[in-house]
């Protein structure tokens, strides 16, 4: 009997401390929100821009990227987060039926995005996240002899997932994609971007 309950106890006390870990795990919290600031850079993939019909030429719908956030964590399972982001170029040129065809185009954009986060072991969490980028687009065309030049803004759904790293209290290696649909207001030229990045993020709380 006695055997029984120590070996109950046990159980308890190592049910209690897994349970304490699971809570803990990547969280480094200690009471309220948990505020952070990094940034990323990577590559961007605006693959929709070489999508145009009966065009032959150069297409180039791959540059590089980078991004700046900021967020808070309310608890270790949930956050916020604001970043401003720059997409890179994007461009094509040769003919379309005959004519001479040419597009560059360069994006930015600010945006918000829900956080949620998995712990996987002590020092690694994976996240996901969900929100709207409000973007800029500058572009210039040109359709046979006629070029013009202009600015396009939208708002478009961003949603993105990955994984991060704790280095120490403070510090926190993280590699995430993002995708932002439907970048652009002329049909014509609208296109999905996917970023790939890997950054840095540093918390003082």
């Amino acid at each position: 009997m006695k055997n029984q309950l120590i070996l109950c106890l046990l159980i308890a006390v190592s049910s209690h401390a897994s349970a304490e870990d699971v809570m803990m795990m990547g969280s480094g919290f200690t009471n309220g929100p948990k505020l952070y600031a990094g940034a990323s850079a990577g590559s961007t993939k605006q693959s929709d821009t070489c999508n145009e019909p009966f065009f032959s030429g150069q297409c180039n719908d791959q540059d590089f990227a980078w991004k700046a956030f900021g967020g808070a964590r309310i608890n270790p399972m949930l956050g916020a987060e604001l970043s401003y982001y720059d997409l890179g170029d994007r461009s094509m040129e040769g003919t379309t039926g005959g004519s001479t065809a040419k597009l560059e185009s360069s994006t930015t954009g600010t945006a918000i995005a829900g956080v949620g986060y998995v712990p996987l072991t002590s020092q690694i969490e994976a996240f996901g996240k969900a929100g709207a980028m409000a973007w800029d687009s500058k572009t210039s065309k040109t359709s046979g002899t006629n070029t013009s030049h202009f600015d396009e803004s939208g708002t478009s759904i961003l949603l993105g997932g990955g994984a991060q790293f704790q280095m120490n209290s403070n510090l926190h290696l993280r590699g995430e994609w993002e995708h932002i649909s439907n970048i652009g207001a002329d049909s014509a030229y609208e296109t999905d971007a996917d970023v790939y990045s890997l950054g840095m993020s540093y918390s003082t709380l």
